[in-house]
């Protein structure tokens, strides 16, 4: 008896420890606001592409080169798959450009994005990353 006690004493103390943080999780607006920004540019080095008409992103095994290009508005970006692996390209703000799914982007295929708009445009391969770690890039628009 004594042992079952513990037990559920020990139960609804992890329950009220994981609910309080589970609560204050979903309450943090800085860790969502974060995690929906995608990778940090602050420090990021930006390959020059300005004043190009077009330019490439090459997706290598877990490895998007450049991981960051600036462009100018109206280039076009041709994203190339050019490892062995599947890749996709997955915009962290989905509203920002359409994806580039698996289906499309199997080793040796290509999809080419032209981005019109001034400002910052990260991306993420879903299946060797995520939008903020592992394999990330971004395009800026000046």
């Amino acid at each position: 008896m004594r042992n079952r006690t513990l037990l559920i004493c020990g139960l609804l103390v992890t329950g009220t420890v994981l609910s309080g943080c589970w609560s204050q999780s979903l309450s943090s607006t800085d860790t969502t606001a974060a995690a929906a920004a995608g990778p940090d540019l602050s420090t990021a080095t930006f390959e020059d592409g300005t004043g190009k008409a077009a330019v490439e992103v090459d997706a290598v095994d877990n490895a998007f080169k450049p991981e960051y290009l600036e462009i100018s508005p109206g280039t076009a970006v041709t994203f190339r798959n050019d490892g062995r692996n599947d890749h996709n390209v997955i915009p962290v703000d989905a509203a920002a450009f359409g994806a580039i799914e698996v289906e499309q982007f199997l080793p040796g295929t290509e999809a080419t994005v032209t981005f019109a708009e001034p400002g910052d445009y990260p991306y993420y391969c879903s299946l060797h990353g995520t939008k903020t770690k592992g394999m990330t890039g971004a395009i800026r628009v000046t």
